[in-house]
């Protein structure tokens, strides 16, 4: 779902300004048309010039808002990033029970890359992510995402906060990959199978994936191949 109109949304109806609603309205905008161009052509093709078309605003318009591409690029991601954390957050603390709360945090990675903001790729897939303070703010998503998987972990395990950040962090690493593997695929399998099938494996190993039957051909090839 798109993140941008909702929370500047907020701002501006608490302020009762009419002006100030309006400003904020332009802001949205621009900061959408931005990410959306980001997304599009990446952070080294893209310019303030397409941006601003894509808004349909003039550059200096543009420039009343963001001093450069990059403090406009960083800008946008702090907004995403910002909701990503948020989004895992409320999805553990709305669910109850172990593997309900896991399988909340999966499907948020899966909700990030279906969704049509681009909001994974930004964050990333982003060919700016060498830049320090990119990479700054990718490095904090990861550790703020697995300080709340980690928290819960600890909590529901005992474990120390250390070695609950470690199995979180891996948690983590696992739904991401899924997610994004799945999104290159295709999307071979509904949303929903796929965050089934990513949960089973989380909790249960290998163990939970029902094995497909093969012949005793298949088995011998399969050993020829390993052993050739």
């Amino acid at each position: 779902m798109p993140f941008f109109s909702q929370v500047l949304k907020t701002q501006s109806e608490d302020s009762g300004d009419a002006p100030v609603a309006k400003e904020s309205s332009r802001r949205t905008q621009i900061m959408v048309s931005g990410l959306e161009v980001f997304a599009e052509k990446g952070f080294h093709l893209a310019s303030m010039d397409d941006i601003a078309d894509r808004a349909g605003v003039s550059k200096p318009i543009l420039y009343q808002h963001f001093s450069s591409k990059q403090d406009f690029y960083l800008g946008v991601l702090d907004e995403r990033v910002d909701v990503l954390v948020q989004q895992i957050n409320d999805a553990i603390d709305g669910a109850e029970g172990n593997r309900n709360r896991l399988e909340a945090a999966i499907a948020c990675y899966f909700k990030l890359v279906d969704d049509a903001d681009h909001g994974f790729r930004l964050i990333f897939e982003s060919d700016f992510t060498m830049n320090h303070e990119v990479r700054a703010r990718v490095e904090d998503v990861v550790s703020q995402v697995s300080r709340i998987v980690g928290t819960e972990v600890a909590n529901q395990t005992g474990k120390s906060i250390g070695e609950a950040n470690i199995l979180a962090g891996g948690l983590c690493g696992m739904a991401q990959a899924a997610a994004w593997r799945w999104l290159r695929l295709g999307r071979p399998i509904p949303m929903e199978s796929a965050i089934a099938q990513t949960l089973d494996l989380a909790w249960d190993g290998l163990s939970s994936v029902e094995k497909v039957m093969v012949s005793p051909e298949a088995e011998i090839l399969h050993l020829e191949n390993r052993t050739g």
